[in-house]
């Protein structure tokens, strides 16, 4: 699956709103927790970590605004969303895992998720 950054909390926004639909999986992976959502609680809970990443932002003042924490797989159809936190800045070789997931409950085997 591919996915692309969006560096504006307001255009992530905007991609929620576009949601009709469907039966999604919320994930922390930091908390292990796993659950299955309405299409209006997965809007919901995407709109509460977008406020997070935004206060984020607004707090520690290293980060510039352009700095990327939420991806989605096909903002035109969005399916999917990864969202890090600021643990996984900095200087490693590779990307650390997402904090957060939030899914079409159908993608929930899907390769790259």
């Amino acid at each position: 699956m591919r996915f692309y950054g969006v560096p504006s909390e307001n255009r992530v926004l905007e991609i929620v709103e576009s949601i009709k639909n469907g039966e999604w999986v919320f994930e922390d992976t930091k908390e292990k927790v796993k659950e299955t959502l309405s299409f209006e609680e997965a809007k919901a809970k995407l709109r509460q970590l977008v406020e997070e990443v935004k206060r984020w932002k607004e707090q520690l003042t290293t980060l510039t605004q352009g700095t990327v924490f939420i991806f989605v797989h096909e903002p035109s159809e969005p399916k999917a969303f990864k969202i890090y936190d600021t643990s996984s800045l900095g200087c490693s070789t590779s990307l650390t895992p997402p904090r957060w997931k939030v899914y079409l409950k159908e993608l929930e085997n899907a390769e790259g998720l």
